[in-house]
């Protein structure tokens, strides 16, 4: 039974380095298109059985469930690494076999990459991650079996997950998947996803707000 496992932070405290350029509603609502286009994406994934999202906010709880995912409240804030655990802990009560630990702020990633990285598990315990376009952080990480290594997010996260894997005597692998390695995480991120119009939540909601229309992208 393959999961995808999506943690998101509350809108309140999400994507806090845009907020000198976004307005609170604008920030929330990007916040909440992204984890729209994660959540659309996995759910179209033939390799996928079920996606689960694990946060504390309740209202991308109640967007998770409207999609047809399981929604996992987590009770507070526990950091990412944190949800990961109590979402994890969900997924193999609902028989898991592999999870992948997806972050939300995904706008690009589509179906086939998701599929792409279930289709390389071999069968053994192993782990799959994905690093983030500055090479160093991870977004995402695929677990078979799910509590094969704990998640290592935060920092230089890549090294972490394989040092860990190391010390475990687990096989990992890195695998290069640019539109998962694409977070949209800061003002550049921003400029460069508004550069090339897309289909996605995300670019529609940054439409709605106008924000495709600012040079400098000011508030």
């Amino acid at each position: 039974m393959n999961f995808v496992l999506i943690p998101v932070k509350a809108l309140a405290w999400g994507k806090s380095r845009l907020s000198p350029f976004l307005s609170d509603a604008a920030r929330h609502a990007v916040a909440r298109a992204m984890l729209t286009d994660v959540l659309a994406s996995t759910l179209r994934a033939t390799a996928v059985d079920r996606v689960a999202v694990v946060s504390s906010d309740a209202s991308l709880l109640a967007l998770a469930r409207r999609f047809g995912a399981f929604a996992v409240d987590e009770g507070y804030p526990r950091g990412l690494n944190g949800a990961a655990g109590v979402g994890t802990e969900f997924c193999l009560q609902h028989n898991a076999s592999a999870v992948l630990v997806l972050l939300a702020d995904l706008p690009l990633v589509t179906a086939a990459d998701v599929d792409l990285l279930f289709h390389h598990l071999t069968g053994g315990p192993e782990v799959i991650v994905v690093p983030c376009k500055e090479g160093q952080g991870t977004n995402a990480v695929l677990r078979s079996p799910p509590t094969v290594l704990p998640t290592c997010f935060g920092g230089p996260s890549l090294a972490a997950h394989q040092g860990e894997a190391a010390r475990q005597g687990v096989c990992c692998r890195v695998l290069e998947v640019p539109r998962i390695a694409f977070d949209l995480d800061s003002v550049a991120d921003l400029q460069r996803f508004a550069a090339r119009k897309t289909d996605t939540y995300t670019y529609r909601a940054l439409e709605a707000y106008g924000i495709l229309t600012r040079g400098a992208y000011s508030p």
